[in-house]
């Protein structure tokens, strides 16, 4: 715009150098020419009053484009420093950028490098949580088959029990030494029929003693008992033929896990004894047969009967007791185990896994069945010096039975 102004402006000058040039041409060329000149000096006026007129304007368009190149020139001052706070701006940005985007990829890394961890973590886990449970199974398994040992171990611990107890007692009944007449429940005495049929039975002073294997497989032993106590007091029913104490006859075993062994139902006396103690009853009983009449004996010989009888009474009892008391403190002994660390009680279950139940011969039972010389001779080995119990243990458990025995008489 500016460029154009000055053109048309030297323009104008140069045109009124040409007309004054040809105005003073005119003049010398002559008079003639006069009035032309005047006119066109007029025309030229006229133009150049025109021009003037244009000028002005230009001029004003000039002043208002000067003022609008100064606006213009305020405002790109105001833009450059925008533009320069702009690109401050955008270089603090640009950093800032970088660093989010360097932070980003570290969060990253950092988040894969954690997921990869959880992963491992969560496999390691169910690898843990799988092994636990075969672990489980494992031990489940044990337990299932331990107890299913256990159980035919009991049940064949029962199912022998009662053809043992009667084989014993027969074989007792033949010896010499007692010969009683006995009975089983598939030769019974005369008289007896229906439903009461007693595993065993001897002829005592015109009467008959009751001998009766128990078979259980009740987790509850003692509640067997009982409720065998009164059945077969009801099943007697006062039957003057059976003589009032009678005997049920359970395993070794089974004896540890009875707190009661002595009943006393409608008068008779009934003993839960282990089939060790059917040699020292019927010895018992022997001795109290030899006498044809009990009222034929004179009040020593009475006296003698009914000690004997109470020292049979009390020896059954305390044996049973001991045994009780000994498979209370071997209990105890046991849960002391628990402390151990599991890899040891996992060897020692192992171990106890693949021990055997140690069998006794019966010629082993009959040879200290002989008598009492051949058991006090057994005690004695068993006390003499080279014995594994120390003697001063024996000594106690003997002064416990003195002193047991002194209180009672």
């Amino acid at each position: 715009m500016i460029t154009t102004t000055n053109v048309l402006l030297t323009l104008l000058i140069v045109g009124i150098g040409v007309v004054i040039f040809l105005l003073v041409k005119s003049k010398k060329e002559g008079e003639d020419e006069d009035t032309k000149v005047i006119e066109e000096n007029a025309r030229l006026k006229a133009d150049l009053s025109q021009k003037d007129q244009k000028l002005g304007e230009i001029n004003k368009n000039l002043k208002s484009e000067t003022s609008q190149k100064d606006e213009f020139a305020g405002k790109n001052k105001q833009m450059f420093a925008e533009i320069t706070d702009l690109k401050a701006k955008l270089t603090n940005l640009t950093q800032n950028k970088d660093s989010l985007a360097k932070e980003l990829a570290d969060f990253k890394a950092e988040e894969k490098r954690k997921a990869k961890e959880f992963e491992t973590r969560v496999q390691k886990l169910d690898e843990a949580k799988n092994a636990l449970e075969d672990e489980k199974k494992r031990i489940r398994r044990e337990d299932e088959e331990r107890e299913q040992r256990e159980k035919e171990e009991r049940d064949r611990m029962w199912a022998e029990h009662e053809e043992k107890v009667k084989s014993q007692l027969a074989e007792l009944c033949k010896s010499p030494q007692l010969n009683f007449p006995s009975f089983d429940n598939k030769n019974l005495p005369e008289g007896f029929s229906g439903k009461f049929k007693p595993d065993f039975l001897i002829e005592f002073l015109e009467q008959y003693v009751i001998f009766d294997a128990k078979v259980s497989r009740s987790d509850n032993l003692q509640n067997y008992i009982k409720s065998n106590v009164k059945s077969t007091v009801e099943k007697i029913n006062n039957d003057p033929k059976i003589y009032p104490m009678i005997f049920f006859i359970v395993p070794n075993e089974a004896m540890e896990e009875l707190s009661q062994t002595h009943f006393y139902e409608k008068s008779y006396q009934i003993f839960v004894v282990a089939p060790e103690s059917l040699p020292v009853i019927l010895a018992a009983f022997k001795k109290i047969s030899t006498y044809e009449l009990a009222e034929q004996m004179d009040p020593r010989e009475r006296e003698n009967i009914v000690s004997l009888i109470a020292e049979f009474d009390y020896h059954i009892n305390m044996r049973n007791a001991l045994d009780l008391l000994a498979s209370q403190s071997g209990v105890e002994v046991l849960k002391k185990a628990g402390i151990l660390n599991q890899e040891v009680k996992d060897d020692i279950k192992h171990k106890k896994s693949k021990m055997k139940l140690r069998q006794f011969t019966p010629t082993d039972m009959k040879n200290l069945m002989i008598g009492t010389g051949v058991q006090q001779e057994v005690i004695n080995e068993m006390t003499s010096p080279q014995a594994q119990i120390p003697s001063k243990n024996v000594d106690e458990v003997e002064e416990v039975i003195f002193e047991d025995s002194q209180e009672d008489e």
